[in-house]
């Protein structure tokens, strides 16, 4: 990633934001960034509480919040976070909270579980869904299994400018965290889309692998030097885009995966790229998706 400066973790005290936080301190230590710990607690919860149990809603919003401060510092105690980090405990939904917040702070990145306390088994959870689709930072959503340094990376790319990004952003972590990066290209059988009949029986073999070869030459060119930095190229087809990544990254163990969050179809009504929605819904690791740049207000 490029250099950061302020990174915002948020934690709803499941175990899989604690390996959000896990990783939150080690990028914040790495870049020097100054970091900031945010729990939000639901006012709506508290009402009905308060409500329930005759309790003034106030003395709920205090306690509440007291408690969370406490279990923030002992958690930050616990994985040697930074004594400067930030704990903040806001009332509301979580989702404006966080927006607030990465606003507020002008955070580069946000970092949370990929799926938090609603114990989704598979794919992201609403919170992180929300987040990638309004958030203006870079985003990390960290799989509960990943507690220590990155190993092994996968980097989608459609040759957008986006995915240029993505390739540059995973380099950096690549480095260091000493991973093996993995240039991968997904496609859906080019050859028979203009085809009157694009059944696979019919694909001529020959044109078939000239065209995987064709692909993976400009995958190379796209990528540019690496160096002598650990990597692979891929080309591989799959009904669609996210599918193809989600189950290569399953292959080859990927312990997280970058990718932009807008492709070459850049539609202005889209909010998030349909690649991004499929992987969601997959996502077998951690995963670090790059925004498009904001245009300066002029």
């Amino acid at each position: 990633m490029n250099r950061l400066k302020n990174i915002v973790v948020a934690i709803d005290f499941s175990e899989c934001s604690r390996s959000a936080l896990e990783q939150a301190v080690r990028l914040s230590k790495w870049n020097n960034a100054r970091l900031h710990a945010l729990h939000a607690i639901e006012y709506l919860t508290l009402g009905d509480a308060a409500w329930a149990t005759h309790i003034p809603q106030e003395k709920l919003e205090q306690d509440a919040v007291a408690g969370a401060k406490q279990t923030l510092c002992h958690w930050l105690r616990q994985v040697e976070a930074p004594t400067e980090t930030g704990v903040l405990v806001d009332l509301g939904a979580p989702i404006d909270c966080v927006l607030r917040r990465v606003r507020e702070i002008k955070a580069d990145l946000l970092v949370l579980g990929v799926t938090g306390s609603s114990m989704i088994p598979m794919g992201a959870g609403t919170l992180a869904t929300k987040c990638l689709r309004k958030v203006p930072a870079k985003v990390m959503l960290v799989h509960e299994r990943q507690t220590g340094p990155f190993r092994q990376i996968v980097v989608g790319v459609d040759f957008s400018d986006q995915s240029r990004e993505a390739v540059a952003q995973a380099l950096r972590v690549a480095d260091q965290d000493g991973a093996e990066v993995c240039f991968l290209h997904v496609f859906t059988g080019s050859w028979g889309r203009h085809a009157l009949l694009p059944d696979a029986s019919e694909v001529d073999e020959s044109k078939a692998a000239q065209y995987l070869r064709g692909l993976e030459l400009r995958l190379r060119e796209f990528v540019g030097e690496t160096g002598k930095r650990a990597v692979r190229f891929a080309v591989t087809e799959a009904a669609n885009h996210g599918h193809g990544i989600a189950e290569y990254a399953r292959r080859v163990y990927a312990n997280l995966v970058v990718l932009g969050t807008k492709g070459r179809s850049n539609l202005g009504y889209v909010l998030l790229g349909s690649t991004v929605e499929r992987l969601l819904r997959e996502i077998p690791c951690s995963a670090l998706v790059v925004r498009p740049a904001v245009p300066a207000e002029g």
